[in-house]
């Protein structure tokens, strides 16, 4: 395995510290569209005192009932109106 040393100037690292900052601050997050994701989300504790259920209902109805839900990094949201039209759906 060999080692390479790479030598650089100040000026040289300048322009590359000016070019990053540059591209940082022109950096945009992609904007998501509102049908990906609907504005009414809420928790998965609010979803739950919505419902009028606990915590392990809800969480038992996620993973086994098909309950709509959004993950978002781990983090489970919900739909009020998903979640109406989810408990309209199954008393029929």
């Amino acid at each position: 395995m060999s080692v390479q040393l790479y030598s650089h100037s100040k000026s040289d690292l300048e322009k590359a510290v000016e070019i990053i900052l540059n591209r940082a601050k022109e950096f945009r997050l992609p904007i998501e569209s509102s049908d990906d994701k609907p504005e009414d989300l809420i928790s998965q504790n609010e979803a739950a005192k919505f419902l009028h259920i606990s915590m392990p209902t809800i969480i038992d109805w996620r993973k086994h009932k098909d309950l709509p839900h959004y993950n978002f990094n781990g983090r489970f949201f919900y739909s009020k109106k998903e979640l109406l039209k989810y408990g309209k759906d199954k008393r029929n």
